[in-house]
């Protein structure tokens, strides 16, 4: 006999749903369109209220989908639809906000945390949360910033994800390179070599999808400059102001390989699947992304036998100074405020946020679980990162603090950072100083505008750690 709404709480303490599962691939390209769809397979009770959930991940298509089923299978009251958006999610997201058609339950992906928390469009969860619950999933990570705002929370944490080089390890053979490069001088200088040497053949030394520069930049350039010991996303906690300069090296090295022949021609109209499907073919040596997705992607959404491997990132002199976000790992799922079924969105979230589901999604190898209950249930890790050790966190993967773009936006007059690091990058700009310097300023001028209009609070943080960046929670 099926569950009623009446079960939840029983579900709730125990989180004992039962899933089994595989993998798949992610996209974030433009142009918007639902490519997948679950809906209900039994159809026996009348009138189940539709709870729509929306997704940018694909790499873990196989596996939702079959807690989706369970969802649909299990309770009688409630018909999932869930959606995945392989191009331009969160355009999509703000276009259903806009016309009051958003989903019930949205998943936490690009910047759409930042972008609506400050605007209501999201159900706080405080209600809803036991004290059982807050201290199953840790009260520590409960963080104002991360997945609090004014007090409030909206977001649990599960799932954290950063970034990594992915190379090809056969590519790097056949070029004579015997090591992966620590620098980013010693990574433009391989990938100019690989391109010299095997660009006969189509295949070329780099890639980044810059099509989107900042769906590239935002997972390369970053990261880097944080485990160099720099800022996040150009602002330096320590003096609650945007500073630019520290990407310079970075950027010169980018400048290097994507002028010099190091790259693959058309990095400038890339998007990551294409790009994806390029290095499954063997035409790409190295580019930089997400821990908790290649897996799946060279998996089942682009099968490869090419011999390929993940490598920490490498940073502006060789050596370690700072640590680098753990994306995501505060937050996973996010209910919409003006949701006509919200207890029953709640029913949806607590199965999806359950200890077996959580579990498997771990095992199955498609993200990094971030709750410690799930973890201690785990006796081997995922055959990905046995395979692949470095896809796994290290202590030099830790949480960082918000910056002001993390809660609201902000607007600078003229081009944002990305698109003037595209312009560096391709040398349609080449005074580096000049361009950083103007982007430090518009975007100063931009905060102090979101500070005076009350859309963000100063942050600052004086004695702030890259190594250490957490400490400032005081937790």
């Amino acid at each position: 006999m099926k569950r009623t709404l009446r079960n939840l709480c029983c579900i709730v303490l125990t989180l004992m749903l039962v899933i089994t599962m595989t993998a798949c691939g992610t996209s974030d390209n433009t142009n918007s369109q639902p490519v997948q769809q679950d809906t209900r397979s039994n159809a026996n009770s009348s009138e189940p209220a539709t709870i729509t959930i929306w997704t940018l991940n694909r790499h873990d298509a196989d596996y939702m989908n079959s807690v989706i089923q369970k969802i649909n299978e299990e309770y009688d009251d409630i018909n999932v639809e869930y959606k995945i958006y392989t191009e331009n999610f969160e355009q999509a997201v703000e276009i259903a906000f806009a016309t009051n058609e958003a989903p019930d339950i949205l998943f936490d992906g690009g910047s759409i945390y930042s972008k609506f928390v400050g605007q209501g469009k999201f159900e706080p969860l405080d209600n809803y949360l036991t004290d059982e619950m807050k201290a199953h999933f840790g009260e520590e990570n409960f963080l104002e910033g991360i997945n609090m705002y004014n007090g409030k929370i909206y977001s649990l944490p599960a799932i954290g994800t950063t970034a990594r080089l992915i190379y090809n390890k056969g590519i790097f053979e056949r070029a004579g390179i015997t090591e992966v490069p620590k620098t980013v001088d010693e990574m433009a200088d391989t990938a100019i070599i690989i391109s010299q040497k095997l660009k006969d053949e189509g295949i070329y030394g780099f890639a980044q999808n810059l099509k989107s520069p900042s769906g590239g930049l935002n997972r390369s350039v970053d990261f880097i400059l944080m485990r160099s010991g720099g800022n996040y996303r150009g602002y330096d906690f320590t003096t609650g102001r945007y500073d630019f300069m520290p990407y310079k090296p970075i950027l010169q090295a980018y400048q290097r390989m994507f002028t010099s022949g190091g790259a693959f021609p058309g990095c400038e109209s890339l998007d990551i699947d294409p790009l994806r499907s390029q290095f499954a073919n063997g035409k790409i040596g190295m580019y930089i992304s997400w821990t908790h997705s290649e897996p799946g992607v060279y998996e089942s959404q682009f099968p490869t036998t090419e011999n390929w491997d993940v490598a920490q990132l490498p940073t502006i002199d060789g050596t370690v100074k700072g640590s680098q976000h753990m994306l995501l790992a505060g937050r996973w799922f996010l209910m919409n405020a003006n949701s006509k079924n919200k207890d029953k969105a709640w029913t949806v979230m607590t199965v999806l946020y359950s200890d077996e589901v959580l579990k498997g999604y771990h095992e199955n190898g498609l993200g990094n679980v971030t709750v410690k209950s799930v973890l201690d249930q785990i006796t081997k890790q995922p055959d990905t990162i046995a395979k692949r050790p470095n896809l796994a966190f290290t202590d030099d993967d830790k949480l960082w603090p918000a910056a002001p773009s993390d809660l609201t936006s902000i607007v600078p007059e003229g081009k944002a950072m990305y698109d003037v690091f595209a312009e560096l990058i391709f040398g349609v700009e080449t005074d580096f100083d000049k361009a950083l310097q103007d982007l430090t300023e518009r975007y100063n001028k931009a905060l102090d505008n979101a500070i005076a209009d009350g859309l963000v609070k100063e942050i600052k943080y004086p004695n702030f750690n890259p190594k250490n960046p957490a400490a400032v929670f005081g937790k």
